[in-house]
Protein backbone atom coordinates (compact mmCIF):
# COMPACT_ATOMS: atom_id res chain seq x y z
CA UNK A 1 0.00 0.00 0.00
CA UNK A 2 1.32 3.42 -0.97
CA UNK A 3 0.39 6.30 1.31
CA UNK A 4 1.03 9.90 0.27
CA UNK A 5 0.28 12.75 2.67
CA UNK A 6 -2.30 10.67 4.54
CA UNK A 7 -4.18 9.57 1.40
CA UNK A 8 -4.20 5.83 0.81
CA UNK A 9 -3.17 5.38 -2.82
CA UNK A 10 -5.03 2.16 -3.52
CA UNK A 11 -8.53 0.81 -3.44
CA UNK A 12 -8.56 -2.85 -2.37
CA UNK A 13 -11.86 -4.67 -1.80
CA UNK A 14 -12.86 -8.30 -1.30
CA UNK A 15 -16.38 -8.56 -2.64
CA UNK A 16 -19.39 -10.69 -3.18
CA UNK A 17 -20.79 -8.73 -6.11
CA UNK A 18 -24.50 -7.95 -6.03
CA UNK A 19 -26.10 -5.62 -8.59
CA UNK A 20 -27.62 -3.41 -5.88
CA UNK A 21 -24.15 -2.75 -4.41
CA UNK A 22 -22.50 -1.61 -7.63
CA UNK A 23 -23.57 2.00 -7.05
CA UNK A 24 -21.68 2.04 -3.72
CA UNK A 25 -18.56 0.68 -5.41
CA UNK A 26 -18.95 3.26 -8.18
CA UNK A 27 -19.24 6.08 -5.64
CA UNK A 28 -16.22 4.86 -3.63
CA UNK A 29 -14.11 4.62 -6.78
CA UNK A 30 -15.06 8.12 -7.96
CA UNK A 31 -14.34 9.55 -4.50
CA UNK A 32 -10.98 7.82 -4.36
CA UNK A 33 -9.95 8.93 -7.86
CA UNK A 34 -10.94 12.51 -7.04
CA UNK A 35 -8.88 12.44 -3.83
CA UNK A 36 -5.86 11.17 -5.77
CA UNK A 37 -6.25 13.98 -8.35
CA UNK A 38 -7.43 11.71 -11.18
CA UNK A 39 -11.10 12.67 -11.39
CA UNK A 40 -10.72 13.19 -15.14
CA UNK A 41 -10.53 9.41 -15.69
CA UNK A 42 -13.28 8.45 -13.26
CA UNK A 43 -15.96 7.87 -15.93
CA UNK A 44 -13.68 5.52 -17.85
CA UNK A 45 -12.44 3.73 -14.74
CA UNK A 46 -15.97 3.27 -13.41
CA UNK A 47 -17.18 1.79 -16.71
CA UNK A 48 -14.28 -0.68 -16.78
CA UNK A 49 -14.61 -1.70 -13.12
CA UNK A 50 -18.39 -2.09 -13.25
CA UNK A 51 -18.15 -4.16 -16.44
CA UNK A 52 -15.54 -6.44 -14.86
CA UNK A 53 -17.60 -6.81 -11.68
CA UNK A 54 -20.75 -7.53 -13.68
CA UNK A 55 -18.85 -10.32 -15.44
CA UNK A 56 -17.83 -11.73 -12.04
CA UNK A 57 -21.48 -11.64 -10.97
CA UNK A 58 -22.65 -13.39 -14.15
CA UNK A 59 -19.84 -15.90 -14.68
CA UNK A 60 -17.87 -16.39 -11.44
CA UNK A 61 -20.40 -16.66 -8.64
CA UNK A 62 -19.86 -13.06 -7.52
CA UNK A 63 -16.77 -13.55 -5.32
CA UNK A 64 -13.73 -11.48 -6.28
CA UNK A 65 -10.99 -9.14 -5.17
CA UNK A 66 -10.70 -5.68 -6.71
CA UNK A 67 -7.50 -3.65 -6.73
CA UNK A 68 -7.27 -0.15 -8.22
CA UNK A 69 -3.95 1.63 -7.87
CA UNK A 70 -2.42 4.62 -9.68
CA UNK A 71 1.11 3.96 -10.87
CA UNK A 72 1.80 6.95 -13.08
CA UNK A 73 1.32 7.19 -15.94
CA UNK A 74 -1.33 4.45 -15.59
CA UNK A 75 -4.27 3.48 -13.43
CA UNK A 76 -3.97 -0.26 -12.83
CA UNK A 77 -7.14 -2.26 -12.28
CA UNK A 78 -7.13 -5.93 -11.30
CA UNK A 79 -10.14 -8.13 -10.65
CA UNK A 80 -9.32 -11.59 -9.31
CA UNK A 81 -11.78 -14.48 -9.12
CA UNK A 82 -11.66 -18.23 -8.58
CA UNK A 83 -12.81 -19.28 -12.07
CA UNK A 84 -10.08 -20.56 -14.40
CA UNK A 85 -12.07 -19.96 -17.61
CA UNK A 86 -10.51 -17.23 -19.75
CA UNK A 87 -13.04 -14.68 -21.04
CA UNK A 88 -13.43 -14.58 -24.80
CA UNK A 89 -15.04 -12.09 -27.12
CA UNK A 90 -18.23 -13.24 -28.77
CA UNK A 91 -19.89 -12.26 -31.98
CA UNK A 92 -22.82 -10.09 -30.96
CA UNK A 93 -25.85 -9.21 -33.02
CA UNK A 94 -26.99 -5.60 -33.07
CA UNK A 95 -30.11 -6.49 -31.07
CA UNK A 96 -28.31 -8.40 -28.32
CA UNK A 97 -28.58 -6.98 -24.80
CA UNK A 98 -25.25 -8.34 -23.58
CA UNK A 99 -21.96 -9.71 -24.86
CA UNK A 100 -20.23 -6.38 -25.52
CA UNK A 101 -18.25 -6.17 -22.28
CA UNK A 102 -14.86 -7.21 -23.60
CA UNK A 103 -15.26 -4.96 -26.63
CA UNK A 104 -15.97 -2.07 -24.25
CA UNK A 105 -12.97 -2.93 -22.04
CA UNK A 106 -10.76 -3.21 -25.11
CA UNK A 107 -11.84 0.25 -26.30
CA UNK A 108 -11.54 2.01 -22.92
CA UNK A 109 -8.21 0.62 -21.72
CA UNK A 110 -4.66 0.92 -23.01
CA UNK A 111 -4.24 -2.77 -22.40
CA UNK A 112 -5.95 -5.67 -20.71
CA UNK A 113 -5.02 -9.27 -20.14
CA UNK A 114 -6.09 -12.43 -18.37
CA UNK A 115 -3.51 -14.07 -16.14
CA UNK A 116 -4.21 -17.54 -14.76
CA UNK A 117 -3.22 -17.86 -11.10
CA UNK A 118 -3.02 -20.69 -8.58
CA UNK A 119 -6.44 -19.66 -7.25
CA UNK A 120 -8.22 -18.75 -10.52
CA UNK A 121 -7.51 -15.74 -12.71
CA UNK A 122 -6.74 -12.04 -12.71
CA UNK A 123 -8.14 -9.66 -15.28
CA UNK A 124 -5.63 -6.80 -15.42
CA UNK A 125 -6.29 -3.50 -17.16
CA UNK A 126 -4.50 -0.21 -17.47
CA UNK A 127 -5.88 3.24 -18.25
CA UNK A 128 -3.62 6.15 -19.18
CA UNK A 129 -3.50 8.83 -16.48
CA UNK A 130 -3.03 12.50 -17.20
CA UNK A 131 -0.92 14.36 -14.62
CA UNK A 132 -2.66 14.45 -11.24
CA UNK A 133 -4.64 17.59 -10.50
CA UNK A 134 -4.09 18.80 -6.96
CA UNK A 135 -7.33 19.51 -5.19
CA UNK A 136 -7.49 21.94 -2.32
CA UNK A 137 -8.83 20.39 0.86
CA UNK A 138 -10.32 22.46 3.69
CA UNK A 139 -7.35 21.61 5.93
CA UNK A 140 -4.91 22.77 3.26
CA UNK A 141 -6.67 26.08 2.64
CA UNK A 142 -5.30 29.19 4.28
CA UNK A 143 -7.36 32.15 5.30
CA UNK A 144 -6.13 35.70 5.01
CA UNK A 145 -7.68 38.45 7.05
CA UNK A 146 -6.94 42.12 6.92
CA UNK A 147 -7.48 44.74 9.53
CA UNK A 148 -8.58 48.22 8.60
CA UNK A 149 -7.03 50.88 10.65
Amino acid sequence: MVNVAGIERELRLSLTVRPEELRHIRRDLVTRLDSWGYGTVSDTAVLVVIELLTNVYKHAGGRCDLLVIPVEPRLLITVSDAVVAVPARREVSTGAEDGRGLVLINELTERWETVLTASGKDIRCSIHLPPAVKTMTPTAATTTTSAKG
